[in-house]
């Protein structure tokens, strides 16, 4: 695929006319024609004309995509604003995997299954799809006399 023919992609992904992109990044509709008929190449300018639109020039020039879309830069921006935790969290999420070697590791989970637990437990203990009863002490009465 041609510089030109990319270019036509990123103007419809974008949903522009020839002439509306062509003055949004201070060209003629002629020139913005030209351009994507590879008969002309654009300037640098029209390039960073076109970049502040939204078109991936990286892709217009390479034929490989940089932007990111939408829901990625979102992504990206929760990421980077995550704290390691969090971030951990999100890569046994990802991965499927309940311990992450990760260098920024969660916090470290307790299961009890099918057990008797004591008076006392503390911690972060992992419940899912297990019933936790808790029972009074039983308090016995002394014997008449």
């Amino acid at each position: 695929m041609s510089v030109g023919l990319r270019l036509k992609e990123e103007r419809k992904r974008l949903g522009l006319t020839q002439e509306a992109m062509g003055v949004a990044c201070g060209v003629s509709k002629r020139t913005q024609i030209f351009y994507e008929t590879d008969s002309v190449g654009a300037s640098a300018a029209y390039l960073a004309a076109a970049h502040a639109l939204g078109a991936d020039v990286t892709f217009v020039l390479t034929g490989e995509r940089e932007r990111l879309s939408a829901e990625d830069s979102e992504l990206l921006e929760l990421w980077r604003a995550a704290k390691p935790p969090a971030r951990a969290a999100a890569i046994a999420t990802l991965t499927k995997d309940e311990a992450h070697s990760s260098s920024v590791a969660a916090a470290p989970r307790t299961q009890f299954t099918d057990a008797t637990i004591g008076q006392q437990f503390s911690g972060d203990v992992d419940l899912t799809g297990q019933k936790l009863v808790i029972k009074a002490p039983r308090v016995r009465k002394k014997a008449a006399h």
